[in-house]
């Protein structure tokens, strides 16, 4: 039973991802560190075309995801109604999925710099190129754990002195990127587990539903344990220990300092968020300046994009939008 839904599911959202026009593929952004990322793309981003294609083409919204599912869970609500408007970029981070390195970093800060990698070389994703030239604009967004790879992808972009793209905004979603040890202690206390690690990445059904207790503001009454199982063993279970890594390898838990970026950021949150309560996000704007603005989503809890997609949507394409 479990099997049957998980499948279907993984289905459903994959036609989603290609009724908005993206199709998957992959690079190999270090040969060195043999790190390949996956991702889902528009397809004018993967193949080159005459300058006159390629001057009307439309700016670039990259959505990176947090841990948990697949990102074509995590993104499904969203990227119909982006792709209106722009040509999407949904990569699949290190250890998630099919994207894979042999490299030994494990902060989110190598994270961003795989990304970079994949949005620098033109021959990754050619369409990127504007006119033979310039490069087209790329707006980041990130959720949770990918929100934090956002931010540091938008630096590494910006101080790139050679790049075919053209850094535009940043959304931070339910994205704590100024968290330290102390957020982690609060954190697992209130998960009832001794390590943050043991809630973030779950070892059994038990602590799935815990988290999921805490990541959605109203969790669903009854979920089949044959449910659990299977969504523990495709999402969680692979690769636990480098997901692990990740979590501990966070920079800023090792006295990472949070500074301003030059681009316009839009910081969302959930009214009722448990991982990273609400007041965080007016301390993550006092952090990066005047240029960031906060939007709460009300009656939704860490995963605002999936509770309330709507408003979600129409806050994110409002910023977006904006000249």
């Amino acid at each position: 039973m479990g099997f049957g839904v998980v499948s279907m599911l993984n289905a459903v959202f994959r036609r989603t991802f290609i009724s908005a026009g993206l199709r998957p593929s992959s690079a190999a952004v270090d040969a060195d560190d043999d790190t390949t990322i996956h991702f889902w793309a528009h397809p004018s981003l993967l193949h080159s075309s005459s300058s006159e294609e390629q001057q009307q083409r439309r700016p670039v919204v990259v959505l990176i995801h947090g841990f948990g599912p697949d990102p074509t869970w995590q993104w499904a609500a969203q990227v119909g109604p982006l792709s209106r408007h722009f040509d999407l970029v949904v990569p699949t981070l290190l250890f998630f999925g099919a994207s894979s390195t042999r490299a030994a970093a494990r902060s989110d800060a190598f994270q961003a710099a795989a990304l970079a990698s994949l949005l620098h070389h033109h021959d990754h994703l050619p369409g990127l190129l504007v006119g033979g030239a310039g490069g087209r604009t790329v707006h980041v967004v990130g959720t949770s754990y990918g929100g934090l790879v956002a931010y540091h992808l938008a630096r590494e972009l910006v101080a790139a002195k050679r790049s075919v793209v053209v850094v535009g905004k940043v959304a931070l979603c339910s994205a704590d990127a100024g968290k330290g040890a102390d957020d982690d202690r609060a954190l697992a206390a209130k998960g009832g587990v001794a390590e943050v690690t043991e809630l973030m990445a779950p070892a059994d059904t038990k602590g799935l539903r815990r988290l999921m207790a805490l990541c959605v503001h109203r969790p669903p009454k009854y979920i089949p344990e044959c449910l659990l199982r299977d969504m523990l063993r495709k999402y969680f279970a692979h690769r636990r220990e480098d997901k692990i890594a990740l979590i501990k390898g966070i920079v800023t838990v090792e006295g990472f300092h949070l500074t301003p970026l030059p681009q316009d950021v839009l910081i969302i949150w959930g009214e009722f968020d448990q991982i990273f309560p609400v007041e965080k996000a007016h301390k993550l704007k006092e952090k990066l300046g005047e240029k960031a603005t906060v939007k709460v989503i009300p009656n939704t809890g860490h995963l605002p994009q999936q509770e309330d997609p709507k408003l979600f949507n129409r806050v994110l394409l409002d910023f977006l939008l904006q000249p």
